[in-house]
């Protein structure tokens, strides 16, 4: 107790001594607490979106080698590229994959109904049937067209989830054949629950290599594997077989919308964009209906990797199920970076100005330290001459640095809490302004061109696009790690400190420092 005591004295005796090195430790803890703050609430946000960016894997169709294998399959000159697809068999069997956390699987298919009436549907073209296609000089890119006035979802219950959907009546579907409409097409043709509503869609299979325009008609009836389907002929004289398929659909529930009736200002009022018209069922009751060689209904399956570092083998592990190399397998990288990169950034900053100041504080506090005990070399002696042991002496030298320690740490925390927020805000500006001039300057076009002059460019074909933004804001808080941490080196800061001291005081006998005195 008399050491505590003394220690306390000797801090109001020496007031001018103790304030300059309070001033250094307290500036030390300052830093210390703004950038422990700044440095681990940026590690946690660098792992929420490493882990939200990262995790999610991408299979995506190489346009570049898509170009490429169309060009070599050209005869006469004229290039017609299709988007690639994968078999909706093989989507699902890439979910069964020791890599994922977790896969979600959804799938729809556009389909018809004679007997009801979709909302904004045009009588005059009841089937929905077109084609969509994009027409440059030489070359044609061509993808699926619209086929029906319905959009039959399997497994699409993200709405519901995010509350822009919700039940007004019934139940949501818990077995296959069972559907949940919209209100508005349910008060439109007056249907009940327990309803059971006939949907139509179309099934497609690609022609054999030998069945071209010129020896199939188009409605001619041809037979694959056992199957009878109806040949088209495309404006590029292509054959395509297709079969129609039934769906006997229970009605089990009504849904409320709250999302707008399209996607955007700009799409056309037609039945096959209204989202009214979805009609919400299971995965299961969609492909049941689908042979395994034929396309039609279009599976979504998204893939969570159990950590980001999982990505190669989950890749060597498809490609060896059967994914062709004109697909890419990726993460979101391209948004990871863009939007961390800033972050990152702080994040180095705070951690390097934190360590120059530790250790410039440091090199000061022990200078200080060394100049204190010579100054107070004779009160040792005494102390020593009186019979204290130098264990003692050094104690209590230790009790006033904790003590000023501890006064600073106290008021550091509450000045550091406060200081940290403006201070991350403008190093994330900084970083943010930084990184969005690089992107801008690094961003350009890659030009192609096809034959005939065709220039297709403005992206990187095959390559990830991104609208994510940078960081440009980021809540700082402080939590019980960055206290444990900011305590465990204020009581390092003070223990290097009482180190310096007892290194003297083992060195001074206190019958000479008394003649010196003297």
């Amino acid at each position: 107790m008399y050491i505590l005591q003394n220690a306390l004295k000797n801090l109001v005796r020496n007031k001018g001594r103790n304030l300059m090195i309070g001033a250094i430790i307290f500036v030390i803890i300052l830093t210390t607490v703004v950038s422990l703050i700044i440095n681990n609430t940026s590690s946690a946000v660098i792992e929420d979106y490493k882990e939200r960016f990262a995790s999610e894997v991408y299979i995506t169709p190489d346009m570049q080698k898509v170009m490429e294998e169309a060009q070599k399959n050209s005869t006469d000159g004229r290039v017609m590229v299709k988007k690639p697809e994968i078999p909706s068999e093989q989507l699902l069997q890439f979910a069964n994959s020791e890599y994922l956390k977790e896969s979600i699987a959804t799938g729809s298919i556009m389909a018809n109904n004679s007997e009801i009436t979709a909302i904004d549907q045009d009588d005059s073209n009841t089937s929905g049937e077109g084609t969509t296609s994009i027409v440059g000089q030489g070359a044609m890119m061509k993808g699926p067209g619209m086929n029906g006035n319905y959009k039959l979802m399997g497994d699409n219950w993200e709405e519901f989830n995010d509350g822009l959907r919700s039940l007004e009546s019934g139940r949501l579907p818990e077995a296959d054949e069972e559907i949940v409409i919209s209100n508005e097409l349910r008060d439109l043709n007056n249907i009940s629950l327990g309803d059971v509503i006939t949907f139509t869609a179309n099934m497609s299979v690609d022609a054999p290599s030998d069945m071209t325009s010129d020896n199939v008609q188009e409605g001619d009836k041809v037979t694959v594997d056992g199957v009878e389907y109806t040949a088209s002929i495309s404006g590029m004289g292509t054959v395509r077989l297709q079969r129609e398929v039934t769906y006997p659909l229970t009605v089990v529930g009504v849904y409320n919308d709250l999302t707008d009736e399209y996607a955007n200002d700009n799409m056309p009022k037609s039945a096959a964009f209204n989202r009214r018209n979805e009609v919400l069922t299971t995965l299961d009751t969609l492909i049941a209906q689908r042979k395994a060689n034929e396309t039609g209904v279009n599976v979504n399956v998204t893939y969570y990797l159990k950590s980001p570092e999982m990505l190669e083998p989950f890749e060597a592990e498809v490609r060896a199920k059967g994914l062709a190399d004109l697909f890419n397998v990726n993460t979101d990288t391209a948004s990871y970076e863009k939007v961390v990169k800033p972050v990152e950034g702080l994040k180095s900053i705070s951690i390097t100005f934190m360590i120059v100041v530790i250790i410039l504080g440091s090199i000061i506090l022990l200078l200080l330290a060394s100049i204190s005990i010579r100054e107070r070399k004779y009160e040792i002696g005494v102390l020593r001459a009186m019979g204290m042991k130098k264990v003692k002496v050094a104690l209590g030298l230790w009790f006033e640095i904790l003590t000023i320690t501890c006064f600073c740490l106290v008021i550091g925390l509450g000045v550091g809490t406060v200081a940290a927020q403006p201070v991350s805000d403008m190093l994330l500006q900084n970083q943010a302004e930084a990184a969005g001039s690089n992107t801008s300057q690094g961003a350009g076009g890659n030009v192609m061109m096809g034959p005939g002059g065709m220039q297709l460019g403005g992206a990187q074909l095959g390559g990830a696009q991104t609208s994510a933004m940078p960081l440009s804001e980021m809540k700082i808080s402080l939590d019980l790690v960055t206290i444990s941490e900011i305590i465990a080196i204020s009581i390092l800061l003070a223990s290097f400190a009482g180190l310096v001291s007892i290194s003297k005081i083992t060195k001074f006998e206190p019958i000479k420092i008394l003649m010196e005195r003297n």
